[in-house]
């Protein structure tokens, strides 16, 4: 077993999760200096063409050089819990931090690879690793993690709109992660906060393919003054429109 996954997909109720992860690990503890530290890992290849790396870590440069300051991106959920090995690549793609209303949107960024219901499935699983994080934050090196005092943690799946398609089948699953949360909500685990769930896509008049690499990604979003291309994502990430809620 050396993972707080382990046996965790394939789930829409975040309580099942939860209590799995519990079972998995219940004894935590972790030497991980970067579980549930904000951050902007800016770091990509020249060469690198996958379109979700390359919107994700041009999202991170921007928040680096100011222009989407309260963004962040690759946040650890669980590194180092169950063994020093375990997790270290279970990553929140992006982060949206609002200190003074202390809340958080955790994204789970998608760009053409799997499908809408395994998104959700995949963010509830994040969900829970904040919850069971926050629960035992005495047991983790995490008592100065900003995040961990959130009032408002909403879980969302992002992608381009066609993503989605025309098919209901993202409103079933979405429902059924949506009933999971209320379950949790109304037995609470933390005081004070609350957890929601949302599906969201970019606007239809943005492509997430405007860069050719890596390279082009760093001209254009590395740099005090963002070139056209870099505007186009923050507007984008501006304007991002709700699928269900």
């Amino acid at each position: 077993m050396g993972s707080l996954f382990y046996k965790t997909g394939g789930k829409f109720n975040i309580n099942k999760i939860l209590k799995r992860m519990e079972k998995n690990c219940s004894k935590p503890a972790s030497n991980s200096k970067a579980l549930w530290k904000l951050r902007h890992a800016t770091r990509i290849k020249s060469d690198n063409k996958r379109t979700e790396i390359m919107l994700e870590k041009s999202v991170a440069m921007l928040a680096k050089n100011e222009h989407m300051s309260d963004w962040f991106n690759q946040c650890p959920t669980a590194s180092g819990i169950v063994c020093s090995n375990s997790d270290k690549k279970r990553s929140v793609d992006l982060v949206r931090w609002n200190v003074t209303d202390k809340s958080a949107c955790l994204i789970e960024l998608k760009c053409g690879s799997d499908n809408p219901c395994k998104a959700i499935k995949q963010i509830l699983r994040y969900g829970a690793a904040y919850l069971y994080c926050r629960k035992h934050r005495d047991k983790l090196p995490v008592k100065d993690r900003p995040i961990l005092d959130a009032r408002q943690i909403t879980l969302c799946v992002l992608a381009p709109a066609h993503f989605y398609g025309s098919d209901s089948k993202i409103e079933k699953c979405f429902k059924k992660a949506q009933e999971g949360l209320r379950e949790f909500n109304a037995k609470p685990l933390i005081a004070g906060m609350s957890m929601s769930i949302k599906v969201l896509s970019f606007p239809e008049s943005f492509s997430a393919l405007l860069f050719a690499n890596g390279a082009e990604v760093k001209e254009s979003c590395n740099q005090v003054d963002p070139t056209d291309k870099g505007q186009q994502i923050r507007d984008a990430f501006n304007g991002l429109v709700t699928v269900c809620e």
